[in-house]
Formats: C-alpha cells, structure tokens, sequence
C-alpha cells in the first residue's frame, strides 16, 4: 500500500528512529521513502553475493558495503538511496562520510522487492554518474546490466553463453535453468550458484 503524508510529527520519526524501523528509509529530495524491510529471501541472495564477491574484489581495490546510504553532494541528508550493494574504489576516501558515501560509487546492485522503486531510482544514479547498475530478480534468479551512457542508464547485452557483465566490478551473471533456476555470478575465475 502506497501513502502520502503531507506533514510528518517531529516525534513520528524520533518514535522510528527509536524503534530501528527507519533502517531502511530513504530520502529522495526532501521527501521521505519509507521502504519495508527484505524479506528472507532477499537477504539470502545478498549475503551469498557479498560473501562471495567481497574477498575477490577486495583484493582488487574495491569495497562492499551491504545496505550503505549513497547521498547526492550537498544535499546535507536530504537526497539518498540506499541500495542493496554499494561498490566504490578503496582509494576514494573522500567520497566516505559518517552517514555512508556522499557521490558516486562505481556501481550498485539491488534485489528487487514486491512494489520496489529499483528503476525509479535510476535518475538519481544517473546524476551522481554511478557507472553501472546490476539488478537481481530474485524468483526467476536473473541479472540485468545497466551502465551509463552520457546522461542514461541503458541495459546491457547478454553474451553467447547468455551471461550480463558488470565491467566496474568484472563480474559476469546469468541463470541456471531448472524447477528452480539458480543466480550464477562469475568473477576472477571463481563462480557461485546462489
């Protein structure tokens, strides 16, 4: 169920803050998203992809964060997106701050959810120059690519072998067919059905 509040009590939002319930919560110029929590599912497929890809990129200079605030410069609090996965560049300092990033990691990933706002988001990833944006279906286990092209994010071509490649990250994904299909994610000559 979709709701709109014009004006919000101050102590509406102490009472959440207090409760944890505004964990997942995002701000999108000023006005307040409030975003239910993942469901058991979907926290499984993060933590597959996080455990496996953390170490590997890791080792390559890139940093994974799981559920990270990612704030539009200046926006002071009132412009971010928290996405599922957050990649950025460990010799990026500069761009962590207290609340999480402030300005464009170098891509983001996120698992879709009943009635989520994943694609109505990419405007704002397009704005702070985010390179590449991965989405997972998490029922039917697929991947979509987008990376930016001047001012959009335009989907990615699948291979002969039927795989999207994250070229930020150089992970490659695709679906295992079957009574129930798997995620496969290949990176650094490693894979994992998850």
């Amino acid at each position: 169920m979709r709701a709109v509040m014009l004006r919000v009590p101050e102590s509406w939002f102490e009472e959440r803050a207090r409760r944890g319930l505004d964990r997942f919560d995002e701000i999108w110029e000023g006005m307040l998203h409030m975003v239910p929590g993942p469901s058991f599912e979907h926290q499984t497929i993060g933590h597959e992809l996080d455990v496996f890809l953390s170490p590997i990129l890791s080792a390559r200079g890139i940093e994974v964060r799981y559920e990270m605030e990612v704030h539009r410069p200046g926006s002071k609090g009132e412009d971010y997106r928290i996405p599922d996965m957050v990649f950025f560049r460990s010799d990026r300092p500069e761009i962590i701050t207290r609340r999480g990033l402030e300005g464009a990691p170098l891509a983001v990933l996120e698992i879709r959810s009943p009635d989520d706002e994943t694609y109505e988001k990419f405007d704002f990833w397009t704005a702070l120059g985010v390179a590449e944006v991965i989405v997972i279906d998490p029922d039917k286990r697929t991947a979509e690519v987008y990376r930016l092209a001047g001012k959009q994010l335009l989907a990615t071509s699948a291979d002969e072998q039927g795989r999207v490649h994250a070229a930020t990250i150089d992970a490659r994904f695709s679906t295992v067919a079957g009574e129930k299909p798997r995620l496969r994610v290949q990176c650094a000559g490693e894979a994992r059905e998850i």
